[in-house]
């Protein structure tokens, strides 16, 4: 996402820089802008190194781009830069309140945390960043209190615009050329829902053809109760447990797929639905999945509840559509990432932002050591 992003906002003229707590082993040859690896960090991502860094560089930016919370790089915004130059938090759903309900010892240390630096750091901020207008609302409810400004900017992603050659896919699975397939691309976790999924496979496709492909990887564990799962509901032989999938075969399953399946009890964004959906793959979400209400509003794709009774719904009415219908779908899905979530459209509107709102800083403290006055003179960092 970093990468992406910071190749979007050099491409519209911003001169990009990434800093973080990783160390020199890390891969940085796929980035194209500067990137200073100053770990590795220790405990919960401190690097002195990175600290020394920020106190003799902050004032060459207009800006900083904060990526997460619960780590030292959101600590070092706040403590290290503040008062100096501006910086954005890009939350990335991590005040979800479905982590506080589902993880309640760690939620415990992030109350901690969050009075002590989670809190005036985000309100320290000129802004945080959420991705949909639902990931705000959720958000507000998880923590208090708060005084933050917010702002909602999109990710976006880039992926072919044309068919791509589907030779490799087949070769390795031959089954996926000869039968439709609903497909779960991503991490297996219990969050994403995958046991609904299969549940609900078995109840509305027993008699069809179709099979389930489950695209991700997944621990030891959680991947056996699938397959044991899958096994207990007989339909074992129409399960395929691909792991990781990348590069061209990744865009040829998601282009091959009937349709994309997440019912998730927790999604921020959902990069993998974007995907599918530049792909002209039609998304069937739970209401949990916050970019759902703009697939349903636009006709992209299909939602319901979190529930074992909202998949059978999910499924159920997908296989009802005609086939003119699923076209119309698939059409739209394809509309509505070319609108909305492209690199470009995406970074404009976050840029957009940005720099509305360093103009109002400026108003309000002329005085304060910052602020390019053109977009081609301004410099951002990412954290």
């Amino acid at each position: 996402m970093v990468r992406l992003l910071g190749k979007t906002q050099a491409a519209m003229g911003y001169s990009v820089e990434a800093v973080s707590a990783d160390d020199e082993a890390t891969d940085i040859s796929t980035f194209e802008f500067p990137v200073h690896r100053l770990g590795p960090g220790i405990g919960y991502g401190y690097s002195s190194r990175l600290a020394e860094w920020l106190k003799q560089n902050r004032s060459r930016f207009d800006a900083v781009i904060v990526h997460g919370l619960w780590q030292y790089p959101h600590q070092a915004a706040y403590t290290l830069l503040r008062g100096h130059v501006p910086y954005f938090v890009f939350v990335h759903g991590m005040l979800d309140p479905w982590f506080n309900q589902s993880f309640r010892f760690k939620h415990v240390k992030k109350l901690l945390y969050w009075h002590m630096i989670g809190r005036p750091a985000l309100d320290g901020a000129a802004s945080v960043i959420f991705t949909t207008d639902e990931e705000l609302r959720r958000s507000a409810s998880a923590f208090f209190p708060y005084k933050w400004r917010a702002m909602v900017a999109a990710l976006g992603i880039e992926g072919p615009q044309h068919p791509v050659d589907h030779s490799g896919l087949y070769q390795r699975w031959p089954q996926l050329k000869q039968r439709e397939y609903l497909l779960f691309f991503g991490r297996l976790h219990p969050k994403k829902g995958c046991d609904l999924l299969l549940r609900a496979f078995a109840r509305v496709e027993a008699d069809s053809e179709r099979m389930l492909v489950f695209a991700g990887p997944a621990d030891r564990s959680y991947g056996r109760h699938l397959r044991e799962l899958a096994k207990e509901l007989e339909i074992e032989d129409r399960i395929l447990w691909t792991g990781m999938v990348q590069g061209a075969e990744k865009w040829a399953m998601l282009q091959g797929a009937d349709a994309f399946v997440l019912p998730s009890h927790q999604e921020n964004f959902a990069v993998a639905a974007v995907e599918a959906m530049c792909c002209g793959t039609p998304v069937l979400l739970s209401d949990k999945v916050q970019i759902y209400r703009d697939v349903v509003r636009d006709g992209a794709g299909l939602a319901e509840p979190d529930t074992l009774a909202g998949a059978v719904c999910l499924l159920q009415r997908w296989a009802a559509l005609d086939s003119h219908a699923k076209a119309t779908m698939r059409q739209n899905a394809r509309t509505t990432y070319r609108q909305k979530y492209t690199a470009v459209a995406s970074t404009e509107n976050l840029m957009q932002q940005i720099e509305t709102e360093l103009r109002r800083l400026r108003r309000l403290a002329p005085g304060l050591p910052f602020g390019g006055s053109s977009q081609s003179a301004a410099r951002h960092s990412g954290l």
